[in-house]
């Protein structure tokens, strides 16, 4: 099996690789066609702050915690230790520190389940959740980077606190400078904290993280979800996901702009999905003169006015006014694939024609219509994108959390 490799030059460096990774995650397959784009806008639309890769609540507190730590230490003590390394070093003792307390078993969200002392992983928790840690308040990072707002936030307090302490051999205690927030954390953890620790919330966590998810998620479906009993029913039953719930949620009271984006992005799902159907059949008519997915696109094509929910007011535009960083390429590649959706597909050439110019902008020189690089194409077997979810399970997971600790 193939495997990665790279030279650790810098957090930075490390961040990139892992964005790349992200990519091997269940909702991130690779995206063929280049729409992965407006995909991710709709789901910070819908589960703001929540990625493909979070796995458990507690670790949206774990990381402010570590630098709760850091704002602890003594001027002496904080002079040879930069708090990006100190976060980094913390991190991987709780991660060691875990992975032995859920006896290194996967399926409890343990980041570096696997991992024993003194191995690491690629991206740490405070890369995976400092987006959202940021969406919900934990503290106020004003949108820098997590090194570079750790660092730049105690830089200028720790050479004044340093040169107070010159006089007492750098040993001062003075207690206003233990515990100046230079971080602006909203929440403080309690004394020995990592004493027994497990990945469940503590009550009063539960309750915080809920009202940061309902002041800061206003009018969107993952505030709503914690305040609406019938909606979390339908969201929390078992096997389904996100195509599945709108179905079944729509029917629900909910606030209009709510329900409006859960029908756009269910609708817009359900266009791309006939786009990369349209994809693989292509790939199987090259690669073996015979497309098994044939039976499957005449269904799908013949039946995506019913199978939209809303295919009379569906507008490509509306998407683009949340993706703003779409290129041009692909908006054009939307809007006419929709165009042909209410045609019925009746021109099959130009079907073929629109899926291999958007591969070949999607990966100039990947693209395996475009360039016959078909090696990896197997009979029968899809390739890419189906349906999105919108990062649902992962956002099951979360507010599962919350509710459960809420019932502590």
């Amino acid at each position: 099996m193939a495997s990665l490799g790279w030279i650790d030059f810098s957090h930075n460096d490390r961040d990139r690789v892992g964005s790349v990774l992200d990519l091997l995650t269940p909702e991130g397959m690779v995206d063929e066609l280049g729409v992965g784009t407006i995909r991710d806008a709709l789901a910070n639309q819908i589960f703001p702050g929540i990625s493909t890769i979070q796995t458990r609540a507690k670790y949206f507190f774990i990381v402010p915690y570590i630098l709760y730590e850091y704002q602890l230490l003594k001027p002496a003590q904080r002079r040879n230790k930069m708090p990006a390394k100190f976060l980094e070093d913390r991190e991987y003792e709780i991660m060691w520190q875990l992975a032995k307390d859920y006896n290194y078993e996967e399926g409890h969200g343990v980041i570096g389940i696997t991992k024993r002392k003194p191995k690491r992983i690629v991206r740490r928790p405070s890369a995976i959740y400092w987006n959202g840690i940021n969406t919900y308040q934990f503290l106020e990072a004003r949108g820098l980077p997590v090194n570079n707002f750790v660092n730049q936030a105690v830089s200028s307090t720790v050479d004044s606190l340093l040169s107070v302490s010159q006089g007492d051999d750098g040993n001062s205690d003075d207690a206003d400078a233990d515990y100046e927030n230079v971080f602006r954390i909203k929440i403080s953890p309690k004394q020995n904290w990592t004493e027994n620790l497990t990945l469940d919330l503590m009550k009063d966590e539960a309750e915080f993280f809920q009202d940061r998810i309902i002041s800061n998620a206003k009018n969107k479906l993952i505030a709503e979800l914690l305040e609406n009993k019938k909606l979390w029913e339908v969201f929390t039953a078992e096997d389904i996901n996100y195509m599945g719930f709108v179905k079944a949620a729509i029917t629900i009271p909910m606030p209009p702009g709510i329900k409006s984006m859960l029908i756009l992005a269910h609708d817009f799902s359900e266009l791309m999905y006939g786009a990369h159907l349209a994809y693989n059949c292509q790939l199987q008519k090259d690669v073996f003169q015979k497309d098994p997915f044939e039976k499957d696109w005449k269904e799908w094509s013949e039946n995506i006015q019913t199978n939209m929910l809303d295919y009379d007011r569906f507008s490509p535009e509306l998407l683009f006014g949340y993706a703003l960083t779409t290129k041009p390429p692909t908006i054009e590649f939307v809007k006419n694939w929709w165009q042909l959706a209410q045609t019925g597909f009746t021109d099959s050439h130009k079907r073929d024609k629109l899926i291999e110019q958007q591969e070949a902008f999607a990966k100039p020189n990947k693209a395996r219509l475009r360039w016959k690089k078909t090696d990896d194409v197997k009979e029968k077997k899809w390739i890419g994108l189906t349906w999105f979810d919108y990062r649902f399970s992962q956002a099951r997971n979360i507010l599962g959390d919350i509710k459960k600790g809420l019932r502590k």
